[in-house]
């Protein structure tokens, strides 16, 4: 799955009418797609949570714990994603179905409409709490620097924590990856940029307004002008 209901097909033609054909690459397994996703996700998320693990490896240290339970939050934080992962394949085989249904313009106004959801979702009160949660390594260690050097457990648990806040902040990125095509180098670099851009730089939570308004615009340009639609792979 290079390319995705936002060009319009699985694979580039032309249907004669000025949108891009409906030519069907082959679908993943579900196995195949998680394994996909999993490592995906830890190429593209763990980059943004380094200072969280990073500053709790250094209080793990300070108070002479094992830094194993660093590992163990990084795995409660991944296995969200990861659980995540069999949503995305759900959603992955709905994208699918529209585009084998032949009809190219339904596809890209699928397309069109998860740009305009996930640009919505930018500007609401809900992402900008999750991305706060997530842009702040320090508030993890203070909220929950006893649990974690506790016990363990206690520490994949608040990684599963932080890993539903970086959820909330991040899913609807994810579906505008999985309707570009999951398999396109150029979207997978462009969503994990404005992931870390939103989590680490200074100006993170402020930019991720705008971002959303480039998305909301796009959109409403792709349902204008569904040709242009091939242009974004």
């Amino acid at each position: 799955m290079r390319a995705g209901i936002l060009t319009g097909a699985a694979g580039h033609g032309d249907s004669g009418d000025g949108m891009p054909g409906m030519r069907m690459d082959h679908s993943m397994s579900a196995g195949l797609f998680l394994g996909t996703w999993f490592v995906m996700m830890a190429a593209m998320m763990l980059p943004a949570v380094t200072p969280v693990i990073v500053r709790i490896d250094r209080l793990l240290r300070r108070r002479g714990r094992p830094r194993t339970t660093a590992y163990l939050l990084t795995a409660g934080y991944l296995l969200v994603w990861a659980a995540a992962g069999v949503a995305a394949y759900g959603l992955y085989t709905a994208f699918q179905s529209t585009v084998a249904v032949g009809d190219p313009a339904a596809a890209v106004r699928a397309g069109a409409g998860v740009l305009l959801l996930a640009g919505a979702y930018q500007l609401t009160p809900l992402k900008r709490a999750c991305l706060r949660q997530c842009r702040s390594p320090l508030a993890v260690v203070v909220r929950h620097g006893e649990r974690i050097t506790a016990s363990p457990p206690g520490a994949l648990l608040v990684g599963l924590h932080h890993g539903a806040f970086c959820l909330g902040c991040c899913w609807a990125l994810m579906a505008v990856l999985l309707a570009a095509g999951m398999m396109s180098l150029v979207w997978m670099g462009i969503i994990a940029a404005v992931i870390l851009v939103e989590k680490v730089w200074r100006y993170g939570e402020a930019a991720s307004r705008p971002l959303g308004a480039t998305m909301i615009v796009l959109g409403l340009v792709v349902l204008a002008a569904p040709g242009l639609a091939p242009a974004l792979t």
